[in-house]
Protein backbone atom coordinates (compact mmCIF):
# COMPACT_ATOMS: atom_id res chain seq x y z
CA UNK A 1 0.00 0.00 0.00
CA UNK A 2 1.29 3.34 -0.55
CA UNK A 3 0.28 6.10 1.60
CA UNK A 4 1.95 8.45 -0.05
CA UNK A 5 -0.38 8.35 -2.57
CA UNK A 6 -3.38 8.67 -0.21
CA UNK A 7 -3.41 12.92 -0.57
CA UNK A 8 -7.55 12.76 -1.33
CA UNK A 9 -9.67 13.15 1.94
CA UNK A 10 -12.95 11.42 0.97
CA UNK A 11 -16.49 11.45 3.48
CA UNK A 12 -19.03 8.51 3.01
CA UNK A 13 -22.58 9.90 3.83
CA UNK A 14 -25.77 7.57 3.90
CA UNK A 15 -29.17 7.77 2.36
CA UNK A 16 -31.81 8.79 4.72
CA UNK A 17 -35.58 9.51 4.35
CA UNK A 18 -36.80 12.77 3.20
CA UNK A 19 -39.24 14.76 1.29
CA UNK A 20 -39.10 16.67 -1.93
CA UNK A 21 -40.25 20.30 -2.16
CA UNK A 22 -43.87 19.12 -3.40
CA UNK A 23 -43.81 16.16 -0.15
CA UNK A 24 -42.97 13.15 -2.07
CA UNK A 25 -40.93 10.92 0.06
CA UNK A 26 -37.45 10.09 -1.65
CA UNK A 27 -33.61 9.45 -0.34
CA UNK A 28 -31.52 11.77 0.26
CA UNK A 29 -27.76 12.21 1.64
CA UNK A 30 -27.58 12.31 5.38
CA UNK A 31 -26.28 15.48 7.19
CA UNK A 32 -23.51 13.91 9.24
CA UNK A 33 -20.89 11.90 7.49
CA UNK A 34 -20.54 7.97 8.41
CA UNK A 35 -16.97 7.58 7.99
CA UNK A 36 -14.14 9.74 6.25
CA UNK A 37 -10.56 8.87 5.14
CA UNK A 38 -7.91 9.76 2.71
CA UNK A 39 -8.02 8.04 -0.33
CA UNK A 40 -5.88 7.35 -3.58
CA UNK A 41 -7.36 9.10 -6.62
CA UNK A 42 -7.07 6.22 -9.53
CA UNK A 43 -8.40 7.87 -12.47
CA UNK A 44 -10.87 10.47 -13.21
CA UNK A 45 -12.09 9.36 -16.94
CA UNK A 46 -14.66 12.03 -18.14
CA UNK A 47 -16.75 9.94 -20.26
CA UNK A 48 -18.79 11.24 -23.55
CA UNK A 49 -22.54 10.94 -23.78
CA UNK A 50 -25.27 12.13 -26.42
CA UNK A 51 -28.56 12.64 -25.13
CA UNK A 52 -30.69 10.67 -27.75
CA UNK A 53 -33.31 13.67 -27.92
CA UNK A 54 -31.99 16.39 -28.05
CA UNK A 55 -28.55 14.98 -29.57
CA UNK A 56 -26.55 17.17 -26.95
CA UNK A 57 -23.38 15.80 -25.81
CA UNK A 58 -22.53 16.04 -22.07
CA UNK A 59 -18.94 14.54 -20.30
CA UNK A 60 -20.14 12.40 -16.89
CA UNK A 61 -16.94 12.19 -14.16
CA UNK A 62 -16.66 8.43 -12.80
CA UNK A 63 -13.82 8.66 -10.44
CA UNK A 64 -12.16 5.74 -8.82
CA UNK A 65 -10.20 5.70 -5.67
CA UNK A 66 -8.51 3.21 -3.27
CA UNK A 67 -9.01 3.33 -0.08
CA UNK A 68 -7.02 1.46 3.06
CA UNK A 69 -8.29 -1.82 3.94
CA UNK A 70 -10.58 -1.46 7.31
CA UNK A 71 -11.85 -4.74 8.97
CA UNK A 72 -14.09 -3.02 11.55
CA UNK A 73 -15.89 -0.53 8.96
CA UNK A 74 -18.24 -1.70 6.78
CA UNK A 75 -18.84 0.17 3.61
CA UNK A 76 -22.48 0.22 2.26
CA UNK A 77 -22.53 0.07 -1.33
CA UNK A 78 -25.74 2.24 -0.88
CA UNK A 79 -23.55 5.25 0.85
CA UNK A 80 -22.44 8.25 -1.21
CA UNK A 81 -18.72 9.78 -1.44
CA UNK A 82 -18.42 13.54 -0.79
CA UNK A 83 -15.10 14.90 -2.67
CA UNK A 84 -13.78 18.21 -3.49
CA UNK A 85 -17.22 19.55 -2.44
CA UNK A 86 -19.61 17.03 -5.65
CA UNK A 87 -21.54 13.61 -4.28
CA UNK A 88 -20.69 10.58 -5.97
CA UNK A 89 -22.67 7.11 -5.90
CA UNK A 90 -20.89 3.98 -5.30
CA UNK A 91 -21.04 1.29 -8.67
CA UNK A 92 -18.10 -0.80 -7.65
CA UNK A 93 -17.11 -1.79 -4.15
CA UNK A 94 -13.62 -4.19 -4.43
CA UNK A 95 -12.23 -4.74 -0.88
CA UNK A 96 -9.15 -6.91 -0.89
CA UNK A 97 -9.87 -9.65 1.25
CA UNK A 98 -6.80 -11.64 0.32
CA UNK A 99 -3.97 -9.55 1.21
CA UNK A 100 -5.88 -7.15 3.25
CA UNK A 101 -4.46 -3.86 1.80
CA UNK A 102 -6.89 -1.55 -0.04
CA UNK A 103 -10.43 -1.17 -0.68
CA UNK A 104 -11.02 0.20 -5.05
CA UNK A 105 -14.78 2.15 -5.38
CA UNK A 106 -15.74 3.39 -8.53
CA UNK A 107 -17.82 5.80 -8.40
CA UNK A 108 -19.93 8.17 -10.72
CA UNK A 109 -21.40 11.68 -10.29
CA UNK A 110 -25.02 11.99 -8.57
CA UNK A 111 -26.94 13.83 -11.35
Amino acid sequence: MRLTHMTERIEFYSLVEGKTPEGVPTLIESDTPEYSCWAELLNTPMREFKDPTTKVGFRRESPNFAIKFEVNIHIDSMWRVKWRGKFYEITGLDPDFDKRNVTKLECKAVE
